[in-house]
C-alpha cells in the first residue's frame, strides 16, 4: 500500500490526526537515559523506541527530523534502526525523513538513494525552491510520500513566501498550487502549511483535493495553534494531520517521563478530535 493511503488509513482506523516528530536531543533526554554508561547512539535509539511503543496507538505517521540523527557518529545507523523498528513493530505505521530537500538531478539521485535505498523511509520532507529539478524525481516514486513546503511555520519565512507576484498571488500559493495542479500526477504529494500565520485554512482547503493529505506545522513548541484544524479537514473529516515533536518527546517531569510522553500524545489526538467533531 502506498505511504499516502497507509496514512490515511491510520488516521480512520485509529481516530487521529497526530504525526509525532522524532527528534532526539541529547541534552533534553530523561535523565535516567542520559547518565547511562552506553554510547549516546544507544541511548538515542534506546530512548526513541520507548517513544515508539507508546505513541504508536495514538499517531498516524511519525517525522525524524535528520539533522538530530546527524549530529551522532553513528547516526545514520541509528536512524536506519530506528525505522525498522517501527516497520517491523508497529506494522502500517510510516517514517518521513524531515531534511528539506532540494537540489539538482544529481545530487537528488544521491539523496533518494541514501533515504528510500538505505534508510528504508516512506516520505521525504522536501524544498521546492529548485524546482522541477528538485521535484520530478520525488513526484516519480508513487509509493512515497513527498512533503512539500509551501507556508512554513518559521516567522522569517514570510519574506521570502509572502511576497506578492505579477499576478497577484504570494508565492506560497504559487507553490501550493504547483504542488496539487503539476507535481502530484502520482498522488504522493502533500502540501505543508502554517498553524502560526494568519491564513484563510477554508480557502486553502478549497484548493486542495480531498485525496490530498495536508500537513499542519508549527503547533506547541513553536507557538502555533490548531484551533483552524478543523478547517483543514476533507469532506470525509479526515485529510489533516499535526505534527507534535518537543511537545511530546520531552514532558515537563523527567521522573515519569513515560506517563508524560503517554499523556502528551493522548491529549494532542483527543484535542484534535474534538476540533474535528466541533468542525
Amino acid at each position: 500500500m502506498r505511504a499516502i493511503d497507509q496514512i490515511l488509513t491510520r488516521m480512520s482506523s485509529k481516530k487521529t490526526f497526530v504525526c509525532c516528530g522524532l527528534d532526539p536531543d541529547l541534552s533534553k533526554l530523561p535523565f535516567e537515559i542520559q547518565i547511562q554508561k552506553i554510547s549516546d547512539e544507544e541511548k538515542v535509539l534506546n530512548f526513541l523506541k520507548v517513544v515508539v511503543d507508546i505513541t504508536a496507538p495514538h499517531v498516524c505517521v511519525y517525522k525524524a527530523q535528520k539533522a538530530f540523527f546527524d549530529k551522532l557518529s553513528g547516526g545514520h545507523d541509528i536512524l536506519k534502526e530506528l525505522i525498522y523498528y517501527v516497520h517491523n513493530m508497529h506494522p502500517g505505521l510510516m517514517v518521513i525523513i524531515d531534511c528539506k530537500i532540494g537540489d539538482i538531478d544529481n545530487t537528488m539521485s544521491a539523496y533518494i538513494e541514501t533515504i528510500f535505498g538505505k534508510l528504508n523511509a516512506d516520505g521525504v520532507v522536501a524544498n521546492p525552491y529548485m524546482g522541477n529539478d528538485t521535484i520530478i524525481p520525488l513526484a516519480d516514486l508513487r509509493e512515497k510520500a513527498i512533503v512539500v513546503l509551501a507556508k512554513t511555520s518559521n516567522v522569517s519565512g514570510s519574506i521570502v513566501q509572502d511576497v506578492i507576484l505579477q499576478d497577484g498571488l504570494p508565492l506560497w500559493k504559487y507553490i501550493l498550487n504547483l504542488i496539487v495542479n503539476y507535481w502530484n500526477y502520482n498522488f504522493n504529494m502533500i502540501p505543508v502549511v502554517s498553524s502560526t500565520s494568519a491564513m484563510n485554512m477554508l480557502e486553502v482547503r478549497s484548493i486542495i483535493p480531498d485525496s490530498i493529505p495536508i500537513l499542519l506545522a508549527g503547533v506547541g513548541a513553536q507557538g502555533g495553534s490548531y484551533s483552524d484544524f478543523g478547517k483543514l479537514l476533507n469532506s470525509n473529516g479526515a485529510g489533516v494531520f499535526v505534527n507534535s515533536s518537543r511537545g511530546i518527546l520531552y514532558p515537563a517531569s523527567q521522573y515519569f517521563w513515560q506517563i508524560g510522553i503517554e499523556e502528551a500524545v493522548i491529549e494532542l489526538k483527543d484535542s484534535l478530535n474534538k476540533e474535528r467533531r466541533g468542525k
